[in-house]
């Protein structure tokens, strides 16, 4: 027994070496270099915490999270000293890059010096460091609301989306990926062994500006395991431009109207509905701000909560912990709320418990993902809530697109084909509009150094609401159809979301093509 455990500790030799050139296979350092120069002698992860005088599960969070690095050698995990030594230096971990990286670090910093933006890396940062926070700069830059960092059989791309529309930014080299892929996993406080689940994470940034203070940024990060390598995609959220008052938003007088009767309810269902990115969330936060009061107690139940909003009780949606949409709208009727909203309606039990709030006392607002307002009324039906129910409870509901604005900078006169035209009448007449009235000054794109050479700079909102009439509500009751009931609202006041984007690109602030392509209109 004394022989076996002596064994135990001290391994052969020869099996040392062997272990040892196998560790540095497997971390692949760069061609020219010896597998362990400048790195020091490996460690086990008994030595390892040593070093550190740390313990274990803390150990290993670090690890997880790439705060330290390490290698894999069959089953047991070994480590550089030098790379713990970094670690108490309070400095990154050095990423090892299988091909050169400048070209793309400079091919980013070209785009951003274009666009007008400054290098927000220092010189301390590593290759890896500035390509990410390059990236970060140029999307926040460009305006965009998304990056996407995605692998494919023979390159990885870089894109953003600006204004709903993806842009290529750059190829690069498929070896390239995985280092920053690790890079923003580490910024995001993920798990950086991962690499065959879906994660998802949050990074935090701060841009400099020139003459002004810096720019928040807060970005949601998700990575997904695809075939040839994990795709990563960062949203940006800015809390200056999601936290707008109501009066911010550029809606048509007739609609703010009836938005404000709306939110002078004492109670009753309001629903915001619109694709994924149409705006609905601003639009909440903005309806949520206008009815924050001292004598008004307002809970929000969001999945998750994208902005903390100063005198609105927010809770977030866990799944895995039992904390649904249903069981938070139950728990807030216990609260003694007198307005909530609740982030979206997924199921039957949810939609039913969002009714029965609205009809016990309670100014529910919540979002449904349909093609228009009379379409909500109808998915709601189709959902499994009685007709009654939805007639009584709903007393507003807004169907909501976003347009590109035209660059005011360089937009030029135009006249649209006649084609265009024949069908923007006809859509103007059937929703009710005197096209003879509306001012048909046509622009089109041009592209300028303002708007990235695009043409269109912003998005503004094209909306369609429905006011609860008596009318509406009995044609509800008798089963009429999506047509009925939009030929009803129509015939009661309501613009038709077609007809509100004609009537902006007849003034001139978007083209007919953007309103046809965001509608899906021939």
């Amino acid at each position: 027994m004394a022989r076996k455990k002596a064994g135990s500790k001290a391994p052969p030799a020869g099996r040392a070496k062997r272990t040892g050139r196998k560790a540095a296979g497997a971390a692949k350092p760069s061609a020219g270099k010896a597998p362990t120069e400048g790195k020091g002698k490996l460690l086990d992860v008994d030595g390892a915490i040593a070093m550190l005088r740390t313990t274990r599960p803390t150990f290993y969070r670090w690890l997880r999270t790439g705060k330290i690095k390490g290698m894999k050698v069959g089953r047991q995990w070994r480590f550089y000293q030098a790379d713990i030594e970094r670690f108490l230096k309070g400095q990154e971990p050095q990423v090892e890059l299988r091909t050169d990286i400048g070209p793309l670090v400079k091919a980013l910093a070209g785009r951003l010096k274009a666009a007008g933006g400054s290098d927000p890396t220092g010189p301390g940062d590593s290759p890896v460091q500035r390509a990410t926070g390059l990236m970060i700069a140029l999307a926040a830059r460009m305006r965009a609301s998304d990056i996407h960092l995605e692998p494919y059989e023979s390159a990885a791309c870089l894109r953003v989306r600006v204004d709903g529309v993806l842009h290529p930014i750059a190829d690069l080299d498929l070896r390239l990926l995985p280092a920053l892929v690790e890079q923003f996993k580490r910024m995001a406080n993920c798990d950086v062994l991962e690499r065959r689940l879906p994660q998802d994470g949050r990074i935090l940034v701060s841009l400099k500006q020139a003459g002004g203070e810096p720019a928040k940024l807060d970005l949601r990060v998700n990575f997904l395991p695809a075939l040839m390598g994990e795709a990563v995609t960062l949203r940006i959220l800015r809390r200056d431009e999601a936290l707008v008052s109501l009066d911010r938003i550029d809606y048509a007088p007739a609609d703010r109207q009836r938005l404000g009767r709306a939110l002078g309810n004492p109670w009753g269902l309001l629903v915001f509905s619109g694709p994924t990115g149409s705006g609905k969330t601003t639009v909440l936060y903005a309806c949520l701000r206008h009815l924050i009061r001292p004598s008004v107690k307002v809970m929000s139940i969001e999945d998750p909560v994208e902005y903390m909003i100063p005198g609105v009780v927010q809770a977030a949606v866990n799944e895995k912990m039992g904390m649904t949409f249903a069981r938070a709208i139950r728990a807030f009727l216990r609260s003694d709320p007198d307005v909530m909203m609740v982030g979206e309606i997924r199921n039957r039990e949810t939609l039913e418990i969002c009714h029965q709030a609205a009809l016990t006392g309670h100014l529910v607002m919540t979002t449904l993902h349909t093609d228009g307002a009379p379409e909500t009324l109808k998915r709601m039906l189709d959902i499994g809530v009685p007709p009654f129910l939805v007639a009584d409870a709903v007393k507003f509901v807004s169907a909501q697109r976003l347009v590109r604005c035209l660059c005011q900078s360089c937009a030029a006169p135009v006249e649209p084909s006649g084609e265009a035209l024949a069908r923007a009448e006809e859509l103007a007449r059937k929703g009710g509009v005197d096209w003879e009235a509306l001012p048909k000054t046509f622009r089109k794109p041009v592209g300028c150094e303002k708007c990235g050479q695009v043409g269109y700079r912003g998005r503004k909102l094209i909306v369609e609401m429905l006011e609860m009439t008596p009318e509406i509500s009995g044609a509800l009751r008798r089963g009429a159809a999506v047509d009925d009931l939009r030929a009803i609202a129509i015939g009661q006041g309501m613009t038709p979301m077609p007809v509100d984007g004609i009537r902006r690109a007849a003034a001139g602030q978007t083209t007919l093509d953007e309103v046809f392509r965001v509608l899906s209109l021939k």
